[in-house]
């Protein structure tokens, strides 16, 4: 049964929009720890892997809409140009056909968009979908940078603070999965617990 935080917790989120990577050990590794967290899946993850996204739910994990194929909605990080709004809205909504038969409900109103790319247009069109709790991240681990699971680890404990919601990556380009066991460890000696991050 995972924890339920009591007291200063915190909140452990993971991307998966790349490859399967290490999805499969975080899930062991949480449910080993009794630990909660959340999951951004993009639906052409979800479509690859729905045997991963089901036991996600399955385990208690909040599973949450990361778009369809991660596209910047404003263009900034990706250099592809901006969406038009119907096809931001269209990514949510298409991700959202792909994940919800494997969780059994919608993923509304819960949403990250790729790279946090954001702004007053791309946020109305994402209300116009039905999604209204956007998660965010106050510590990126750098994972998906190549940072080494020790750098990792420096960092996640570093900037612990209640409340912190952290962003990981279960590709295989990052070694969020191998630093993951420590930080839990870590974060708990410091006396934090963990909760989902709706």
């Amino acid at each position: 049964m995972p924890e339920t935080a009591t007291g200063a917790s915190v909140a452990l989120t993971f991307d998966a929009g790349a490859d399967r990577g290490y999805a499969e050990d975080i899930l062991d590794i949480l449910q080993d720890e009794h630990v909660v967290a959340s999951f951004g899946i993009t639906g052409q993850w979800a479509r690859a892997n729905p045997d991963l996204v089901r036991r996600m739910a399955a385990d208690g994990h909040l599973v949450f809409n990361h778009t369809l194929d991660h596209r910047s909605f404003t263009g900034t990080s990706d250099n592809l140009g901006g969406l038009p709004a119907a096809r931001r809205r269209a990514e949510l909504e298409d991700a959202d056909a792909l994940i919800a038969p494997l969780i059994g409900r919608s993923t509304r109103p819960y949403y990250r968009l790729p790279y946090g790319d954001d702004d007053a247009r791309v946020a109305a069109d994402v209300q116009l979908a039905g999604y209204s709790h956007k998660i965010g991240w106050t510590v990126d681990s750098l994972g998906w940078r190549g940072t080494q699971a020790a750098d990792i680890l420096a960092r996640c404990l570093k900037l612990a603070a209640p409340g912190a919601v952290y962003v990981f990556h279960v590709g295989h380009a990052s070694q969020d999965a191998l630093a993951l066991p420590q930080i839990i460890r870590g974060l708990r000696t410091r006396g934090f617990g963990f909760h989902r991050a709706d």
